[in-house]
């Protein structure tokens, strides 16, 4: 059982936190001020790798969770609660939060509510809000219900909105202004409006829609908002308390979205894969009315990590009888793949698969976590994922794999590196090759390969000179940034089977002092790092009248920062991986596909129209979901090539040959 609930705003360069919400449950604890300042002492003690989410204290439990914008939520308990319930819970809740107070605003034609976040004012102007959903969610410090989707349908208090803008403006004279402006066809609407009433009373009845579709927003019942489902408050004893009844469709439709991110390491020095491993999400968006009975099937047999059972369960299996598949086979995409193995066993050399997992091949899949619609039952005897869904968005399930185990699976996207150095011209050549290890129909959308530039290595000499930066590639741009010293190429597409070629060429400053046993202590981390010595306070005095000349450009100075962008990323530890970031849609890296699917509805009996979609990413900065779920966030993957010596070439002097 839960003693207390609070909502902190504590920035780290604070000492002290702020209590914006607060409730208490259990007479067991001081007061929330004591408790709060006992949680910041215990908190400030621990070393930032200790901070874990649980601690405890003088008989005191603390459970706590960081969000964005410095928001905390902080749980206390005196008794053995379920930390993992906890956990749960506090993650839950943050998301109503987030729900409530951002994600609604964001939908509406206000561009100045379009990126709010959860932060302290947004709290601080609801605080009637919170304490309502508080109330709904612990019930005298007992965990009850945290599903947004039920929650909205009888919990509609409007959001208090921010009137002023960052600059001082107020936010609602524009609202104002467009709402004295239409005063005068008011008049002309009503006219209009008495002439319809007539018609429109005709069919009222017939054109009522669902308050719950999202593809109708603007012939619903007016006012539609201030009702309540009765249904909801019946929802919370019944044994699928995720989804209401009287839910309604025009057109019943069902989303399938089967995103994977990759994490992937490789060494071009060793030619090795060090890590390729797969995060699965199969998120789900339902537009289905009634209560339905969903099946899914997938071409792996041992999705649940569990062999056939009993041989009397796998006969009675044989006889149940399965509805219809809803789903249309790719013909064209069995053609290929027969076509693949084929050509494989013909071929006397058995080459390396490419990235699309075989018919017969056991996909090696673990980690699979379930939402709590899925009959586990059946996914046992059956193999099918039987499931009641509840209404909108959700994640059905997330899964884990290694690709290590598949050794004759290729890369979805090669890189062949070279850095050449030429020291009579005092230039920096860079070629990058991109090779594609998919099928050919399928394409590479938004490919961007960073090439890190170390400033430990060369200078790049960034001044008025405005070629700087020359390269010719076969597709796409190229652009260097100084802020973090590297090349980008940005491929805006690119097919399966496909190479594509770059050449970049940099000005240096001097490459004399560049060698390759130097470069090996840097890419090493070994050895002494060239630095500026500490300077004098002459040179202080120089280097400040420098600088003011620089900035007004006396003799024809340039005021650019590059110089002291480079010297922070010297002080640095630079990264030197080269960085990749894709979006390959149509394509499941694993080899998971949905091979069966089913709506069964038994009172109102209506045809589904199923839409499935595979989508294969690496983005080590995502935040949301693309496309369709913008809600459900991945995983933040990274898909790296390690540079190596022999990425290096040296030419000049007659000292060092470049390598055939």
């Amino acid at each position: 059982m839960i003693s207390s609930l609070c909502i902190l705003h504590w920035p780290e360069s604070d000492s002290h936190s702020q209590v914006l919400v607060s409730r208490r449950y259990r007479n067991d604890i001081p007061n929330e001020r004591s408790i709060v300042s006992s949680f910041e002492i215990l908190y400030k003690k621990l070393r930032p790798e200790e901070r874990v989410p649980f601690n405890y204290h003088r008989g005191i439990n603390y459970v706590h969770i960081r969000g964005a914008n410095d928001i905390l939520l902080l749980v206390t308990a005196t008794t053995n609660i379920n930390a993992m319930s906890v956990v749960v819970f506090l993650n839950s809740f943050y998301g109503i939060l987030h729900n409530y107070l951002c994600q609604q605003l964001s939908s509406s034609n206000n561009e100045d509510f379009k990126h709010l976040s959860l932060d302290r004012d947004s709290i601080i102007d609801n605080v009637n809000l919170i304490f309502e959903l508080i109330d709904e969610c612990l019930d005298f410090g007992l965990i009850q219900s945290t599903d947004y989707n039920i929650l909205r349908e009888y919990i509609k208090v409007n959001v208090n909105l921010p009137r002023f803008r960052a600059d001082g403006s107020d936010i609602t004279s524009d609202e104002s202004d467009s709402e004295s402006n239409s005063k005068h066809d008011v008049k002309s609407r009503a006219r209009a409006k008495s002439k319809s009433k007539s018609n429109s009373q005709t069919n009222h009845n017939s054109n009522i829609k669902s308050t719950s579709n999202h593809a109708i927003t603007n012939d619903v019942i007016d006012h539609s908002s201030e009702f309540v489902n009765s249904s909801v408050l019946r929802t919370y004893s019944s044994a699928i308390n995720w989804r209401q009844k009287g839910i309604f469709y025009s057109k019943n439709e069902i989303y399938i979205d089967i995103i994977e991110d990759c994490e992937f390491y490789y060494d071009l020095e060793l030619g090795v894969i060090k890590r390729n491993e797969v995060f699965g999400t199969c998120a789900v968006k339902c537009y289905l009315s009634g209560m339905p009975v969903c099946r899914i099937g997938f071409n792996e047999k041992q999705i649940s990590r569990i062999g056939n059972g009993d041989p009397d369960d796998a006969s009675e299996n044989e006889t149940e009888v399965l509805p219809s598949n809803q789903l249309k086979a790719d013909d064209r995409e069995e053609e290929e793949d027969d076509e693949e193995l084929e050509s494989k066993e013909k071929s006397p050399t058995a080459e390396p698969e490419l990235a699309v997992q075989s018919k017969k091949s056991r996909i090696p899949i673990r980690n699979v976590q379930f939402h709590q619609c899925i009959e586990l039952a059946t996914i046992y005897k059956n193999n099918l994922v039987t499931f009641i869904p509840p209404d909108d968005k959700f994640i059905l399930m997330t899964y884990h794999l290694e690709q290590q185990k598949q050794k004759k699976k290729l890369p979805l996207i090669m890189i062949e590196p070279t850095f050449r150095v030429l020291k009579s011209t005092n230039k920096l050549q860079v070629l990058c090759v991109v090779s594609t290890n998919f099928k050919k129909r399928i394409h590479c959308q938004n490919l961007m390969v960073r090439i890190p530039i170390n400033p430990n290595i060369f200078e790049v000499d960034i001044g008025k000179d405005e070629d700087c930066l020359k390269y010719r590639a076969e597709t796409g741009e190229v652009g260097y940034k100084v802020d973090s010293s590297e090349l980008v190429w940005k491929i805006g597409a690119i097919d399966g089977r496909e190479q594509a070629r770059m050449m970049a060429e940099l000005t240096l400053t001097s490459a004399e002092k560049v060698n390759t046993t130097y470069i090996q202590d840097v890419l090493l981390h070994r050895g002494p790092i060239r630095e500026a010595s500490a300077p004098s306070d002459d040179e202080d005095e120089d280097s400040a009248q420098a600088e003011l000349d620089q900035f007004y450009g006396v003799h024809g100075q340039s005021s650019s920062s590059a110089k002291k962008l480079t010297k922070q990323w010297k002080i640095q530890n630079f990264d030197n991986d080269i960085k990749l970031k894709f979006s390959i849609p149509m394509l499941a890296y694993s080899g998971l596909r949905l091979n069966y699917l089913s709506v069964v509805e038994d009172q109102l009996k209506y045809s589904c129209f199923p839409w499935v979609r595979y989508a294969t990413e690496s983005d080590p900065h995502k935040k949301t979901g693309k496309g369709d779920n913008k809600d459900i966030a991945g995983q933040n993957c990274d898909y790296r090539f390690r540079i190596g010596i022999s990425s290096f070439q040296i030419i000049g002097n007659g000292t060092d040959k470049p390598k055939s």
